[in-house]
């Protein structure tokens, strides 16, 4: 059983909209996790990147093609990309068990109360 760093816990918090320090959360974070959970949650940090990255890109493909001329329709790359996205915030959620608080890839998101206990 191992911890997250600071710099990871905080990164956490960020990523699952926890903006303002919230005691109950900092102390889920800071408990002791199974290697498994580590491994696995480092990845999703990596494929989040990736899922940013990939939105990014087809935002700034859109706006080239419109300026061109030619407007093509992403939404469907869009729409999945950011489907990809939520269910991986999800996931990180339920395994550092502290859930959601705001999902930036879902416009119609609030931030949801959570039950700590």
């Amino acid at each position: 059983m191992t911890q997250f760093t600071i710099p990871q816990i905080e990164e956490f918090e960020r990523i699952l909209g926890f903006f303002v320090f919230d005691t109950t959360v900092r102390n889920s974070l800071t408990s002791q996790y199974s290697d498994t959970v580590m491994d696995r949650t480092l990845t999703i940090l990596d494929e989040l990147v990736s899922v940013d990255n990939l939105l990014k890109e087809s935002l700034e493909s859109s706006f080239v093609m419109e300026s061109r001329g030619s407007k093509l329709s992403y939404s469907s790359h869009v729409a999945h990309l950011k489907s990809e996205g939520t269910r991986l915030l999800t996931e990180l959620g339920q395994l550092l068990v502290v859930g959601v608080n705001y999902n930036k890839y879902s416009p119609n998101s609030r931030r949801n109360t959570i039950a700590y206990w």
